[in-house]
């Protein structure tokens, strides 16, 4: 960040659409947190949030830089809540690990001290969890911001206390203590079943479907309103454009349907019903971990 005490950011890469001018006469009362879903670079996030109905604010990145994408005056669209969004920033940040989800030391020191600067420059007061600090979750059905509302909780919000209070008290700020990354699981080639639709995911189905393997469901439309698979798959394991993918033009074959190799609502809610579960057209958690539980038994 090149100014904290003005919100000034390391990187102005303003959207040109997909924000709201203004905010109807409302006050910004909370930050809300995010997480990527994968690595993304400050321009990897405008790139992303110019073909796609969604925004944020600031970006956060594996080194810790800051950009800002929406202007505070702004209203972006992040909490899938018009009202949260009218009334509060948000942040996303980088992951370096999706298994599980994890956030650098980096990020989690620049991202809290943002967190601080935005309740300082906006009198919400001191960060606290449930009061002007919010996880995306606590607006709609997400994992998001995984591990930043899990094991890096409360370090992150530790720090973002420590930096408040040394930004309004001129107190010191501890030297950071670098978190440990948690113990790995052990390896017994099983998928975690945790609803989070990571590449590791996608290569195990492609496995039992007999597919190339590559974690990388290829071909797909430009997310917007109408892809329903949008809040369950990263960026990291879905490509745009081109004629489909391969591996659901093999689910589509098994379940009956037309063979186009687009994860649309029709072969959503095939799968849904193939596995057991409801069919919301929506690609989230329950069906995730319902396939996840199938492929840990080498079939769909």
């Amino acid at each position: 960040m090149k100014d904290w005490d003005n919100l000034i950011a390391d990187e102005n890469l303003i959207l040109t659409k997909h924000y709201t001018p203004g905010r109807n006469g409302r006050r910004i009362d909370k930050v809300v947190l995010h997480h990527n879903g994968g690595n993304l670079s400050i321009r990897g996030c405008y790139d992303t949030w110019q073909t796609r109905q969604a925004s944020a604010h600031y970006q956060v990145d594996a080194n810790g830089r800051i950009g800002q994408l929406v202007h505070d005056r702004d209203t972006a669209w992040h909490a899938a809540n018009g009202e949260a969004n009218r009334t509060s920033i948000g942040i996303e940040h980088a992951d370096i690990s999706t298994s599980p989800w994890r956030i650098s030391d980096a990020t989690l020191d620049n991202g809290a001290h943002l967190v601080a600067a935005i309740c300082k420059v906006y009198g919400l007061g001191r960060p606290q969890w449930g009061v002007n600090v919010f996880p995306h979750f606590h607006y709609t059905s997400t994992e998001c911001p995984a591990s930043i509302a899990g094991d890096q909780r409360d370090a992150y919000m530790t720090r973002a206390q420590q930096w408040y209070d040394s930004m309004v008290n001129g107190a010191d700020v501890p030297a950071q203590v670098p978190q440990a990354a948690p113990a790995a699981p052990q390896d017994d080639g099983r998928l975690a079943v945790d609803g989070s639709c990571g590449p590791a995911t996608i290569r195990r189905w492609q496995q039992v479907m007999g597919t190339t393997v590559d974690g990388v469901i290829s071909g797909q439309v430009v997310p917007n309103q109408r892809t329903y698979w949008r809040p369950a798959l990263p960026t990291s394991c879905v490509t745009y454009g081109g004629y489909g993918s391969d591996l659901i033009r093999r689910v589509q074959a098994q379940l009956g349907q037309g063979q186009d190799g687009l994860l649309g609502p029709g072969t959503i809610r095939a799968i849904q019903a193939h596995l057991g579960v409801a069919q919301d057209a929506s690609f989230g958690p329950a069906t995730v971990r319902a396939l996840q539980t199938r492929l840990n038994e080498n079939r769909f």
